[in-house]
């Protein structure tokens, strides 16, 4: 089950998470959870429900069988293929960074404010790993321009944590990219984040450059194009 667990979750760029809503249990050896999954798989974000059973013994568990509630939904989620073998590696990046006072609240905790500038830099150092930088996209005559972005918060790190971002598109169109973003600490993730860029030139979206074309080619196609 674990093992099944960690294979969704790498499907997903790692951000597959789980919510438990409800537990049920009585005077047997089964328990019920009720348990809401979200994951963000092909640049779009899912959502499904679940029930667990579980039976214990000796506390452990025994045993595990889980149902979703809309089984045509969960399946069509993840139903999304990945990249033929031979259409090359997803490129990857990790970047690291200290949480530093200026960026915490009152409580010393990374404020929800700046989880974005953390993605922002990040990608940065995806552009300057796999494409030259940003400022070759810039020579190559593009901006990227940010139309879509979400957070989804865990655990805020806290100051002078070491923290890694792990880096990755998850679907490229025409003239638009989608990133995922995993934030860690002690390898526990405590956020995820994605955004979608548009590439611009003098105020209209134009195709993405060549060189960020080449290094995602392996990408899933976007389900539906993003103007700015």
């Amino acid at each position: 089950m674990l093992a099944y667990f960690r294979r969704r979750r790498e499907f997903a760029g790692r951000s597959f998470r789980m919510h438990t809503r409800d537990v049920l249990s009585g005077d047997g050896e089964w328990v019920t959870a009720v348990t809401d999954g979200t994951a963000l798989i092909a640049g779009e974000e899912h959502t499904w429900s679940t029930v667990g059973l579980y039976r214990l013994r000796d506390g452990r568990i025994a045993d595990c069988r889980m149902l979703p509630l809309d089984q045509a939904a969960f399946d069509a989620i993840w139903a999304h293929r990945s990249p033929p073998a031979d259409a090359g590696a997803v490129p990857v990046s990790v970047y690291r960074a200290r949480v530093r006072p200026r960026h915490c609240d009152a409580q010393g905790v990374l404020h929800a404010a700046r989880y974005y500038e953390y993605f922002e830099d990040a990608f940065l150092g995806w552009l300057d790993e796999h494409v030259g930088g940003y400022r070759a996209l810039r020579a190559a005559g593009a901006d990227l321009v940010v139309v879509a972005s979400g957070c989804e918060h865990r655990r805020g790190p806290r100051l002078d944590d070491l923290v890694s971002i792990e880096v990755r598109p998850t679907a490229a169109g025409r003239t638009s990219l989608s990133m995922s973003f995993v934030l860690q600490a002690d390898d526990d993730a405590l956020a995820t984040g994605h955004i979608t860029y548009v590439a611009v030139s003098g105020g209209t979206s134009v195709p993405l450059p060549a060189a960020l074309r080449a290094v995602v080619r392996s990408v899933p196609p976007a389900r539906r194009r993003e103007t700015p």
